[in-house]
């Protein structure tokens, strides 16, 4: 394997203070992670007292509420990598060595290389819109500042976000604290988002790829070996099964938050962006829609992409079996193989799974919730 396996993840887990190399996801710099958690946790819940401060300004009730659900979305999805740190680690280190096993032979390393750079081609998209929020959280205010006093020899302090500090912005002296308070509680949000969202890619790739290996395996035309090609294909089976299982386990509870808080989330961006002049705060919401939109989208793309991967075992199984030749042992015991590749792996939320068919009803939830905004906004007082 190249340089680039599993780097983006690697450094992503690293900045966040995870040791990617223990077998137990080790939390290598507590201190750190702390403070990451702490400057998000300071920064999110003033957003919320800001918002609640007049309910019947919708603007600003759904401009600071997006931005607080990510926040809180952030800090649980990092508690719950650290509750499961062992399991997560457990996980990683299973597909490593089985990756390895399977790069010794050239037409699985093409497989391992193929679902690997898929995996990249998500993660780095994601990866690139988390940070295009950071640099727009910590550009657009100086630049609009920046005008400002160009054109009027005097330099306007604005924030990345509006919300209350304990602080006044407007004094000069406090100013640049409340700056950088404001870019670190953006970047903790999109460095904590980043370490699992793009976690989650590489996983469901190489969880794949297991099924992949089982379809190669089990066109080898070798009659000669059939009870122990037999064998060998179920067993393939059960593992890719159990890791996928396991997988749909560890992710249960961040896909649940996640989704029950995604429709809200797009129709609360949507209704602001419909209602949004320029200002500081636009480069940041748009870079944060995009990266909301790829986000979503590459947790229902993997959890489609694993589901149909495993219902098409069936049909390999099917197709490469000499039926008519088979000993009534074997046709009943490739036929129950059969019988369990037609119920699919997937990614279970609980309350459902996680596919393409998810991310239609989330855009259309939000569709309908940013049309009861809109009706809220032109009802009269």
């Amino acid at each position: 394997m190249d340089s680039s396996y599993f780097a983006v993840q690697r450094r992503a887990l690293e900045i966040v203070g995870f040791d990617p190399s223990s077998p137990q996801l080790r939390l290598k710099h507590p201190i750190w992670a702390g403070i990451l958690v702490l400057s998000l946790v300071s920064h999110n819940w003033p957003m919320a007292v800001y918002a609640l401060q007049d309910l019947s300004d919708l603007t600003r009730l759904t401009d600071n509420f997006a931005v607080f659900m990510q926040g809180s979305l952030s800090t649980f999805k990092f508690l719950a990598i650290v509750a499961k740190r062992r399991r997560i680690g457990s996980l990683i280190h299973r597909l490593h060595k089985l990756n390895e096993e399977a790069a010794a032979t050239t037409n699985q390393l093409e497989k391992l290389e193929r679902e690997n750079q898929l995996d990249r081609y998500v993660s780095r998209s994601f990866r690139n819109a988390a940070y295009g929020v950071i640099w727009a959280s910590a550009i657009a205010p100086m630049l609009i500042g920046l005008l400002g006093y160009i054109r009027t020899g005097l330099f306007t302090p604005t924030t990345p976000m509006e919300f209350n500090f304990w602080l006044d912005e407007r004094n000069p002296k406090f100013y640049w604290p409340i700056y950088v308070w404001g870019v670190l509680g953006v970047a903790a949000a999109a460095w904590l988002a980043i370490a699992t969202d793009t976690l989650f890619s590489w996983l469901i790739h190489n969880v794949v790829v297991q099924f992949q290996l089982l379809e190669l395996h089990l066109k080898k035309k070798d009659q000669t070996q059939g009870d122990v090609h037999l064998t060998q294909s179920i067993h393939r089976h059960r593992l890719a099964l159990e890791l996928a299982k396991e997988l749909s386990s560890i992710f249960a509870e961040i896909v649940f938050v996640k989704y029950m808080l995604s429709y809200l989330q797009l129709c609360m961006l949507a209704f602001r962006f419909s209602r949004s002049g320029w200002s500081a705060q636009v480069p940041f919401r748009a870079t944060f829609l995009v990266a909301i939109i790829i986000q979503l989208s590459s947790y229902c793309y993997g959890g489609e992409y694993l589901k149909q991967q495993s219902l098409g075992i069936a049909q390999v199984v099917y197709d490469n079996c000499n039926w008519p030749e088979m000993e009534p042992k074997q046709r009943r015991l490739w036929q129950m193989m059969i019988m369990r590749a037609q119920r699919p792996a997937k990614i279970f939320g609980y309350m459902f799974n996680v596919d393409l068919p998810l991310l239609l009803w989330v855009i259309r939830t939000a569709g309908s919730f940013l049309a009861m905004l809109r009706t809220f906004e032109r009802s009269p007082a």
